[in-house]
């Protein structure tokens, strides 16, 4: 079964000290959100791997949703007139910035990136343990090996049954950005089920409680 992907959340790196040998692969990941007629989801910035994400994804006209706060949107974007109205949506605080982005994105996409990055991951990974929000692929693009530790830690932490493969079968390495969708279409054919039968037991164990109350 393909599943049709209407859009995705990118997590990245937004500093200007990024190493620019990754912008290429982040520009073309924005190009292919663009030729898929996807929308980019992203915590806006102009700068680092999240600019050229950005930038390739408005080289296809892509459609863009940027979600951040009145702080951020200053801290991260030099120039706000690159976005169409419409496109940036302020939002509060961080909590509700990373969930709305957990939610409206399709495949979650991660980038190289620092502190902010491994946060917004990781606070997606336990939105879907807590069961706030579906599974859904998660995709971590290794470019020259960057994530090779985290694949390494997460093996251990399989090992030593912190995690289980419920709660590690959502997630994906690629070595390329034209790998990404792909990868998605491999975890969904293979979660989708799984979480459809899950929804069905859910309404079934709400309709009984119902019916225990009436």
């Amino acid at each position: 079964m393909e599943f049709e992907f209407k859009s995705m959340t990118v997590f990245c790196g937004a500093s200007k000290g990024i190493n620019p040998d990754l912008f290429p692969a982040a520009f073309r990941l924005g190009e292919i959100i663009g030729d898929e007629k996807m929308k980019l989801i992203f915590g806006i910035g102009d700068n680092g791997m999240m600019g050229q994400v950005f930038r390739g994804a408005l080289s296809k006209n892509a459609a863009i949703e940027g979600i951040t706060t009145k702080e951020l949107l200053e801290l991260q974007c030099e120039d706000p007139t690159l976005f169409k109205p419409g496109e940036i949506m302020i939002v509060p605080d961080l909590f509700v910035r990373k969930f709305m982005m957990f939610k409206d994105g399709d495949i979650i996409t991660v980038l190289p990136g620092g502190w902010g990055t491994i946060d917004e991951f990781a606070e997606f990974s336990v939105t879907i343990q807590t069961r706030q929000i579906m599974k859904k692929p998660l995709i971590f693009v290794n470019l020259n090996g960057f994530w090779d530790p985290l694949k390494e830690m997460l093996t251990v932490m399989y090992k030593n049954g912190c995690v289980n493969k419920d709660r590690l079968d959502y997630v994906g390495f690629v070595d390329s950005v034209e790998d990404v969708i792909p990868k998605a279409q491999e975890i969904m054919s293979e979660i989708g089920d799984k979480e459809i039968e899950k929804i069905k037991a859910e309404i079934e164990r709400i309709k009984n409680k119902n019916r225990e109350v009436q």
